[in-house]
């Protein structure tokens, strides 16, 4: 690997920690930098890797705190919607969660 490689890697990492730490530790602030990072992505590879992330995640740790958040973002933007259609991770959120996420994106194409 080189050199340049090892050090993207390695501050990838770091990210990915803190972005973790947050979803854990600091749901509200994680739900803010969600919607930022859906806001900036630059394309549907980067949705899918907000949604396979740190909202799959939210979602997964904090259901019932944040759906009907995740209801209204999703009626209210396009982009978010499209994003939340990359989320997989259905075995960490609770079916009744899971049937009002996918509604909300029902009759798209999935991320």
């Amino acid at each position: 690997m080189r050199e340049e490689d090892a050090e993207s890697e390695r501050h990838g990492f770091w990210a990915w920690e803190a972005v973790n730490a947050l979803v854990r530790q600091e749901p509200e602030e994680a739900w803010a930098m969600i919607l930022r990072l859906v806001a900036l992505a630059p394309d549907d590879r980067t949705l899918a890797n907000v949604a396979a992330g740190p909202l799959e995640d939210l979602l997964g740790l904090h259901p019932y705190a944040f759906v009907g958040l995740v209801e209204e973002e999703a009626r209210r933007d396009a982009r978010f919607r499209r994003c939340l259609s990359g989320v997989w991770g259905w075995t960490s959120i609770p079916e009744d969660v899971q049937l009002r996420i996918r509604r909300t994106w029902e009759g798209e194409d999935p991320l």
